[in-house]
C-alpha cells in the first residue's frame, strides 16, 4: 500500500473514534518516519501494531480485489444471462446429454424423412432436419469441452489465489 492509503486508513480510525487525536498524530508521525516508533512509549507501540494490522488487511483486500476481477474471465452465462463459474461435471453433462440428444435427433430425422418424396418442401426437410441434429451434436459437445476447460483453468487460478493469500503473513507487516 502507498503512504497515502495508509494515511487515509489512519484518518478513518481517527474519525470512527478508534484513535484519539493524540494517537492519530503519533501514528501519522511514525508513518511519515517510515513506520519506526521512537522509544518504549506504549502508545507508540500500540499504534505501530495497529498500523501493521491496517497494512496487513489492506494487502489482503488488494489480493481479494484482484481475484474478483480475474474470476470474471472464467465465468459463463446461462440461458437467463446469469454469470457463474462452470464445473467440470457441468461440462461433461452438457457434452454427453447434448451429444446423445443430437445423435438421437439426427437418427430420427433421417428415418422420418428418408421415405419422403424428393421434391418440394419434403426435399428441404430431408436435408434440414438431419443437419440440425448434427449442429446440435457438434455445438453441445464443443460447449461442453469449453466448459470443462474453463472449469479446470478456474480451479488452477483459484489455487494460485489461495496460495497468494496464504503467503501474506501478519508478521511481514510489523
Amino acid at each position: 500500500m502507498s503512504l497515502a492509503d495508509d494515511l487515509v486508513k489512519l484518518e478513518e480510525l481517527r474519525r470512527t473514534g478508534a484513535l484519539t487525536d493524540r494517537e492519530f498524530d503519533q501514528a501519522k508521525a511514525a508513518l511519515l518516519a517510515g513506520g519506526r516508533t521512537a522509544g518504549p512509549d506504549p502508545v507508540a507501540a500500540n499504534l505501530g501494531a495497529q498500523l501493521a494490522e491496517v497494512r496487513y488487511q489492506n494487502e489482503l483486500a488488494r489480493i481479494d480485489r484482484e481475484w474478483e476481477i480475474e474470476k470474471e474471465q472464467y465465468m459463463v452465462a446461462d440461458k437467463y444471462g446469469r454469470r457463474h463459474v462452470p464445473t467440470t461435471g457441468m461440462g461433461y453433462s452438457v457434452a454427453v446429454f447434448g451429444g446423445v440428444f443430437g445423435v438421437f435427433w439426427t437418427v430420427m430425422a433421417v428415418s422420418i424423412t428418408g421415405g419422403a418424396p424428393d421434391f418440394g418442401p419434403f426435399a428441404v426437410a430431408g436435408v434440414l432436419f438431419p443437419v440440425v441434429g448434427v449442429a446440435i451434436t457438434i455445438g453441445t459437445v464443443v460447449f461442453g469441452v469449453y466448459c470443462v476447460r474453463k472449469a479446470e483453468a478456474y480451479n488452477r487460478a483459484l489455487a494460485a489465489y489461495q496460495a497468494r493469500r496464504a503467503a501474506v503473513r501478519p508478521e511481514d507487516f510489523r
